[in-house]
């Protein structure tokens, strides 16, 4: 069996979800030789984000000092056995299909995104407003959306070869917007796919960390923008681009172009 390990950060006080995120990850139809791993590190050492987790042979749980989601989701990574990752948020909920779209998707292109729909504390649901052509993504597009300050997809719903992300080093130590960061070191060195039909209910709720005032402190959020920009700015102009044989071989490496 191949495997797509599905990272999930969170942290006491976040995980009041995530039984609905496990059942929509439990329903998830994947093709005949593959399986997944769900990879649950808590941003914290409580223990009690695992009491919520079933006991299910497919979900390992780690602990670890408080260190903010980039790192923690970082140390999910590195027990994770999967040819494929596949980032999750501890209170959004897979759709059908949606592991199995990114497994056909990454045959195919290093990285992909996908839609999502907005989960509102209603109930009520309302699509991305922004979401762009499914299809390959144009170099440098979301580079230059970062730039111009708005970006069309959720970058939470990031999925890539395993070896890529190792190679990118995880999610930049940032205190927020890590999926940026890492969307835009992969699209800086290999090409990628937008897949138009969505792949999670984001939920809207009061206590998710965007929703706090003091995440969007001006001078911090500048200062994220800033760095991840950098990153991706110097992964551009160092000529690096990634090469991987696709389909079912599992052989990838960097290495410098021309």
């Amino acid at each position: 069996m191949r495997i797509i390990s599905v990272i999930t950060a969170v942290h006491e006080g976040s995980h009041h979800f995530i039984s609905d995120t496990y059942e929509s990850l439990r329903e998830q139809k994947l093709p005949d030789d593959w399986e997944w791993e769900w990879c649950v590190q808590e941003d914290g050492t409580s223990g009690i984000p695992a009491n919520s987790l079933p006991s299910d042979p497919r979900i390992t749980h780690g602990t670890g000092l408080r260190a903010r989601i980039a790192v923690t989701r970082t140390h999910a990574l590195a027990r994770a056995t999967g040819d494929l990752i596949r980032t999750l948020d501890a209170d959004d909920v897979l759709l059908p299909g949606a592991l199995e779209r990114d497994i056909e998707t990454l045959e195919r292109v290093p990285w992909c995104v996908s839609a999502c729909v907005d989960l509102h504390e209603d109930g009520s649901t309302a699509p991305g407003p922004c979401d762009p052509p499914g299809g390959p993504v144009e170099p440098a597009r979301f580079y230059h959306e970062v730039l111009e300050q708005r970006l069309s997809v959720q970058a939470t719903t990031f999925a890539a070869h395993r070896r890529l992300v190792m190679a990118l080093g995880g999610w930049q130590a940032l205190s927020g917007a890590e999926t940026v960061a890492l969307l835009l070191a992969a699209e800086a060195v290999a090409p990628g796919e937008f897949i138009a039909e969505p792949s999670i209910l984001y939920r809207k709720h009061p206590h998710q960390t965007t929703a706090s005032t003091r995440y969007w402190e001006p001078t911090e959020a500048a200062t994220r923008i800033d760095a991840l920009v950098q990153r991706a700015s110097a992964l551009r102009d160092s000529g690096w681009r990634w090469q991987q044989t696709l389909g079912h071989q599992r052989a990838s490496q960097l290495e410098t172009s021309g």
